[in-house]
């Protein structure tokens, strides 16, 4: 058992990702001379098969999520459009930087995220965790239905009551049915949090939002990893589309919320 907690640790330490936001853009570039800016240049676009397999099983279930979490009158995005950006973040979340810097250490990945996922289960830790690197804590905010800034708000979680507790936010975080849940619930309380700053919601607004719990401009321009994070995700926003293109897929479930009956805030 110390063996395996040790394992678990050092495996932490050594593969914990490099922030991009620990250094400019520039000291990057320039430190690492050659090698590293043409990828920071122009990612890969690489969508790791696990997790576009995933999507592709789920697809229908991604689009009735955001179904019922999209706001289509304050974002002005129908529920495809919805549904691709929740997509597009679960793409760009499965493959960072520092992957297409380096494309060996990819199948080491999944081995650093189980960790992770064992770390925060046995040590505490707030690790943010696939399939959509939520991490426990915001899994508690979205649990509590709180939006930072905003407070209580009303959101139409399908979650179990007996897991609907802090303790249980690894575990759902971790399960990608689940955690597709609250990946949109998470956007939801974006829409709202932007809707409370009076600024426009974009597609972008909404990954900073995911990835930074910003939505402000002013603080997204500022951000110069939030900046590379959304320039990563354009890479997959044409084959996070392309999952909805066709129209024999696009059928809403009988089940789905209809919009008379969400919950307004």
């Amino acid at each position: 058992m110390r063996a395996l907690s040790f394992w678990l640790v050092a495996t932490a330490l050594l593969l914990t990702p490099i922030p991009y936001q620990a250094a400019p853009a520039s000291l990057l570039t320039t430190t690492t001379s050659a090698l590293v800016a043409p990828y920071l240049d122009r990612p890969s676009g690489y969508v790791r098969p696990t997790i576009a397999q995933s999507v592709f099983l789920q697809r229908q279930n991604i689009l009735e999520l955001a179904h019922r979490h999209n706001h289509p009158q304050i974002t002005h995005y129908d529920d495809r459009e919805f549904a691709a950006i929740m997509i597009t973040i679960l793409y760009t979340e499965q493959l960072g930087w520092l992957e297409d810097v380096f494309p060996s250490i990819r199948p080491i990945t999944p081995f650093y995220q189980d960790a992770q996922i064992v770390s925060n289960q046995w040590f505490g830790t707030n690790f943010s965790v696939w399939p959509a690197n939520l991490r426990p804590s915001v899994v508690d905010e979205i649990l509590a239905s709180d939006v930072p800034g905003v407070g209580q708000v009303v959101l139409p979680l399908d979650i179990p009551s007996q897991l609907n507790a802090p303790r249980y936010a690894n575990l759902l975080a971790s399960d990608s049915h689940f955690a597709f849940e609250l990946l949109a619930a998470n956007l939801e309380r974006g829409i709202i949090r932007a809707q409370a700053e009076s600024v426009p919601i974009t597609w972008q607004t909404l990954l900073a939002w995911h990835n930074a719990g910003v939505v402000n401009p002013a603080q997204i321009t500022k951000n110069q990893s939030l900046q590379h994070y959304l320039y990563r995700a354009t890479f997959y926003r044409t084959p996070a589309l392309a999952i909805y293109r066709d129209d024999m897929f696009c059928v809403m479930p009988v089940s789905a919320t209809h919009e008379s009956e969400r919950p307004k805030h």
